[in-house]
């Protein structure tokens, strides 16, 4: 063999090697970035939402996200399933921390088809430095699958575009329902595709949508569970979202935007119209719509169109090597777009130690909180109710008997565990009468719960909106 053909065979073989070399560092960046938290960071009332419910029967679990609180199911589904191989409330973050693992292949993928190799080894390694994925990683929800399943989506659905066969049109219509069964807002990434795929295919892909209705019944019990009053408004949230997936707040913001409107003006017209589709077309709707406060975390479906838009903007300028190792940099320097919402210093320890010691079949744990999570395996004898008036008076009509119930009251530097023996109606009543002896925070606390349960146990609670 000539040395020619010797280097030009040295050369194929770092090109081949070479994304899965820049895959492996970006996960272990992610890792180390990630796993200290699964075990540092305080658990978060959301959390303690998906924990407790996913360690039910799984028909209780599901009959509780469907029909009571009106969600998703998928996260609960795979929460259940990990539960029974671990059942530590750890295994939701590590859980979270798999698919946020398997969002930058994806994202990878996503980004080489539409704009080539460069642009998807600089997408991964934006998905894996991104402020979104960081945090989300280890949150034990389902917002590193909602990222998961978006890129997974986008990436099939830019497969059937390039060969549309029956085959590779199944895979994108399954994998656009499956974003649908992950969060409310998946709806979002099915209509941006379907409005993309009617107009390349010319309407031939209006039938496929109707698998789409029976999955968004279970959401018409959503509006009746609760208002948030915290948040921000939509459309500072998106710009929060995007900021979060690549770019920061500020200048960072307007650098890595910059990139992104050259990547969608050199992009095929079908993936720059669904782009435009899923970053400008969720704030606007909701904006119109709705009127709920939102979190960064909501969007986060945006994170693998929007590292796309921008590793394409790099690939296409002079000098991509050192554009992309500039833009790195900004992204890791900018300020923070998103917050850990795991900020509490209410300690929990010593409170779920009590719990797990004294709870047992019959009882009711109220609300959903950090000390009943950390109970767990030991915690999902009992039954969880949520703080959501409506939700809570659905709960509590089908939960026939309820010997006592512990209530969770935060102080401020721990929790406290009102015990309520008899029924769930006894609770109001209970947290009127230890109102007066708590203070701060505390008395808060009990004060909003008693104002929940109260509403909850009205007779006509199940049907206020």
């Amino acid at each position: 063999m000539s040395t020619t053909a010797i280097e030009r065979r040295v050369v194929r073989e770092s090109l081949a090697v070479g994304p899965a070399l820049a895959l492996t560092a970006a996960a272990g960046l992610l890792l180390a970035r990630a796993v200290p938290d699964v075990t540092r960071k305080p658990w978060h009332e959301d959390e303690a939402v998906a924990g407790l419910i996913s360690a039910r029967p799984l028909g209780d679990g599901l009959h509780t996200v469907l029909l009571d609180r009106g969600g998703a199911p998928l996260h609960f589904v795979l929460g259940h399933l990990a539960f029974a191989v671990d059942g530590s409330p750890r295994t939701l973050r590590w859980l979270s921390l798999v698919f946020a693992l398997a969002t930058i292949p994806l994202c990878y993928d996503l980004a080489r088809r539409v704009a080539g190799q460069f642009a998807g080894v600089t997408a991964a390694l934006l998905a894996a430095t991104s402020q979104l994925l960081g945090i989300y990683a280890t949150f034990g929800r389902m917002y590193s699958l909602f990222a998961c399943a978006s890129a997974l989506s986008l990436d099939l659905f830019v497969r059937a575009v390039d060969r549309p066969t029956r085959r590779t049109i199944a895979c994108a219509t399954a994998a656009a329902l499956l974003t649908i069964l992950v969060h409310p807002f998946g709806v979002f990434v099915f209509g941006a595709e379907l409005v993309v795929g009617l107009w390349l295919s010319r309407g031939r892909l209006l039938p496929p949508a109707l698998l789409a209705v029976p999955l968004v019944l279970p959401y018409l019990r959503l509006p009746g569970r609760y208002a948030p009053d915290v948040g921000m408004s939509p459309p500072e949230a998106a710009l929060r979202a995007l900021g979060g997936s690549a770019g920061g707040y500020g200048a960072g913001l307007l650098v890595t935007a910059m990139l992104a409107a050259i990547g969608a003006w050199t992009l095929p017209r079908g993936f720059a119209a669904l782009a435009l589709l899923l970053v400008a077309l969720p704030p606007l709707a909701l904006t119109a719509f709705g009127s709920d406060k939102l979190s960064p975390r909501h969007l986060i479906f945006v994170l693998p169109v929007w590292t796309t838009l921008v590793a394409a903007g790099v690939s296409r300028l002079p000098a991509r090597a050192p554009v992309a190792g500039a833009a790195m940099l900004v992204v890791l320097l900018a300020p923070t777009a998103v917050a850990d919402p795991r900020t509490s210093s209410t300690d929990a320890a010593q409170a779920s130690t009590w719990v797990r010691e004294h709870v047992r079949a019959g009882d009711a744990l109220y609300p959903y909180s950090a000390p009943f999570l950390a109970a767990l395996p030991r915690a999902a004898a009992a039954q969880p109710l949520p703080r959501e008036p409506v939700a809570l008076a659905r709960i509590l009509r089908r939960t026939h008997t309820i010997r006592r119930t512990l209530v969770a009251i935060p102080n401020g530097r721990a929790w406290s565990i009102l015990v309520v023996p008899g029924p769930f109606t006894n609770v109001p009543d209970a947290l009127a009468r230890a109102a007066p002896r708590l203070h701060g925070l505390a008395r808060a606390a009990a004060l909003q719960l008693y104002a929940t349960s109260t509403e909850g146990t009205s007779p006509h609670s199940s049907s206020r909106r």
